[in-house]
């Protein structure tokens, strides 16, 4: 018995004696900031891979992160497609990978002569399960410091740890802590630019939803839409795309920096204009726009306003969006951004602690900003808004400002907001400052898909000629014109669908979107012609009504006159269900028919009875440019 207990008692002190020996083995296992590499054979695998790929050279852009950095191989790759095919990323992001072996992988591989110019980090989910918030901000902060030795010159898009739903309240708190840390990296290191895009995953009410990350931590394919398009405008701010000629991805410039093409003046408010004759409100534009030259200048590539006058609005209306803009004020000053023609995003030097970008003139919902965010005044400041539905969103300077809040309708507080409307920037009595102003326009319903790449002609045929004068230019789709050039048409044919495109004529062009064309004869009359034209040229001041840009070509005329002067870019969205054809030219419903009212003309125009076909875009001899053609089959 006594020789028993000697012999349990000694296993039980060598177990111990073991442990002890073991446990600064498991410590340093998971220290989150000394590299340690994984044994995985598919980790081993994947950093050979990434090593071959650097041994390539040209690395423009490092993605770093664990699984959901890693998704962009699959679950995001039709997103990461458009947006970073082009751009020489590299994805280093490992599933499973906690900082200690990002830190590991940065220090082993082989990076020759690569000089990245950015680096995208988002790390530390996993860690949640074995280090505190000051553990992991400490391996992110390694991570930093590393890539800043190997690449001094590049810069550092710092992100949040994204929001999880998966794992208890005490893990959710480590991650929240360890965000409050890594906020705070930037103040002592400048190449570093911190941002909290986690907003962007969460609805209204703060909630996950599985429909964008459906194991509440993993993004699926909408997830990975949000988050490129969320880090985009910074993205391309660091990489140096940020100009009228090289605008963000997904965005086109509504201020091209030269001149006030694209803009109007201010006309009175919405209720007040719906109620104006055409008459009366061309002579109240005419006289808007003469003011707006006097008041409005572009120096340097800055729009100036020198506090006299009234505000400026865009040319057309627009429904939902991503809008950019930079600003400056100077002391005391006053402005706002309206938007569908509503006060108002807040612009304003204040001196109570209360920043810009509030919802001013909320009276029932939230009218403040989360936080002061403003710069200070004579520095220029960026606002990132988002509106859809009713619901806006801001960031200033990379923060947070307003969330998903309700812009309410100022003019008629009974109504909802306008469901469109003009983009405005509010005159208050101060000199104005604005430039690198960028759209992104966000189509209603869902089932949307491009019909052009931006970089080349697949998806796309030539019936009637060749297809030689035809090409993408600057993400744009153009023709030259030119004798033997047929007209382009979709592979695909459709039946009842939504489109959507833009399009912008020089002086005295002409062209025409064709809709349930055949391959065979005049696409015009043996499908359905929208006419894209300069009306507002002298060579056909001779129209007939249903010649006008935006009449269903030889059938029906619009409604009333909508088109912009040339140089000017248009839109157009046209619905087609059975014989029902609406169009709306610059967010303006001009035609609203039924085809079947006008088989008088079926004799010459056989096309009014198809009820599917190509869509086209017609060559007329003058050249013609198109951009964001995307369709929705109904």
């Amino acid at each position: 018995m006594d020789t028993f207990l000697t012999k349990k008692r000694f296993f039980v002190f060598s177990l111990l004696l073991t442990l002890l020996v073991l446990m600064p083995c498991l410590y340093a296992q998971e220290d989150s900031v000394t590299p340690v590499p994984r044994p995985d054979k598919w980790w081993q695998e994947r950093f050979q891979s990434n090593q071959e790929r650097i041994q390539q050279g040209n690395v423009d852009v490092l993605f770093i992160g664990d699984s959901i950095t890693h998704g962009w191989d699959n679950v995001g790759k039709n997103t990461w497609d458009e947006y970073y095919a082009d751009r020489n990323v590299v994805n280093l992001g490992f599933s499973g990978d906690q900082t200690q072996h990002v830190l590991w992988r940065l220090e082993n591989l082989k990076w020759g002569n690569v000089q990245p110019k950015l680096s995208m980090i988002m790390i530390g989910t996993n860690n949640c399960h074995h280090h505190t918030g000051e553990q992991i901000a400490l391996g992110i902060e390694k991570i930093i410091d590393k890539l800043h030795t190997l690449f001094p010159d590049m810069k550092i898009l710092l992100l949040a740890i994204f929001p999880r739903a998966d794992v208890s309240q005490d893990k959710l708190n480590i991650i929240a802590e360890a965000n409050k840390r890594i906020a705070e990296i930037p103040k002592t290191k400048p190449f570093v630019h911190f941002y909290d895009i986690g907003a962007e995953f969460l609805d209204e009410n703060g909630t996950l939803p599985k429909t964008i990350m459906p194991d509440l931590l993993h993004p699926n394919a909408k997830g990975y839409e949000i988050w490129a398009s969320a880090v985009e405008p910074k993205i391309a701010e660091l990489l140096g795309e940020y100009t009228p000629e090289n605008p963000p991805v997904g965005f086109v410039p509504l201020f091209n920096g030269v001149d006030l093409t694209g803009w109007k003046g201010l006309v009175a408010d919405p209720i007040k204009r719906a109620k104006m004759s055409p008459e009366e409100l061309a002579a109240a534009q005419q006289k808007a726009d003469e003011e707006m030259r006097a008041h409005w200048k572009v120096v340097d590539g800055v729009l100036c306003y020198d506090g006299q006058g009234n505000s400026l609005c865009t040319g057309r209306d627009y429904e939902d969006y991503e809008l950019l803009v930079d600003w400056k004020i100077e002391a005391n000053g006053d402005s706002g951004i309206y938007l569908r023609g509503t006060p108002q995003v807040q612009i304003w030097d204040n001196k109570d602690g209360i920043g810009s970008g509030g919802l001013y003139n909320n009276e029932k919902n939230s009218s403040k900003p989360l936080v002061f965010a403003d710069k200070p005044v004579g520095e220029w400041n960026r606002f990132f808004i988002r509106i859809i539905g009713d619901r806006v969103t801001v960031y200033l300077n990379d923060k947070l400002v307003v969330n998903k809040t309700v812009l309410e309708n100022y003019w008629d507080r009974s109504q909802p907001l306008f469901p469109s409307g003009s983009i405005e920037l509010q005159h208050h009595h101060s000199p104005l400052w604005f430039r690198n102003i960028y759209i992104r326009e966000i189509p209603r319903g869902d089932g949307w898909k491009k019909l052009f790449n931006g970089k080349d002609l697949t998806g796309w045929q030539a019936f009637g000629g060749n297809i030689d004068c035809w090409k993408a230019e600057k993400g744009m789709l153009v023709t030259e014109g030119g004798e033997g050039c047929g007209w382009l048409a979709t592979a695909e044919e459709y039946g009842d669908f939504e489109l959507e495109l833009e399009f912008r004529l020089p002086p005295g062009g002409n062209s025409g979107v064709f809709i349930r064309a055949p391959k065979e004869g005049n696409p015009a009359f043996e499908g359905s012609e929208i006419q894209i034209l300069d009306d507002y040229s002298d060579q056909y001041k001779d129209l007939k009504p249903w010649q006008f840009c935006g009449s269903v070509y030889a059938t029906v005329a619009p409604s009333r006159r909508v088109t912009r002067p040339a140089g000017e870019w248009q839109k157009y969205h046209i619905s087609c269900v059975g014989s029902k054809v609406k169009v709306s030219l610059n967010g303006i419903q001009i035609i609203d028919a039924d085809l079947n009212e006008h088989l008088d003309k079926i004799k010459d125009h056989p096309g009014l009875k198809r009820t599917s076909g190509f869509i086209g875009l017609q060559n007329h001899g003058t050249r013609l440019e198109f951009r964001n053609l995307r369709i929705r089959p109904l």
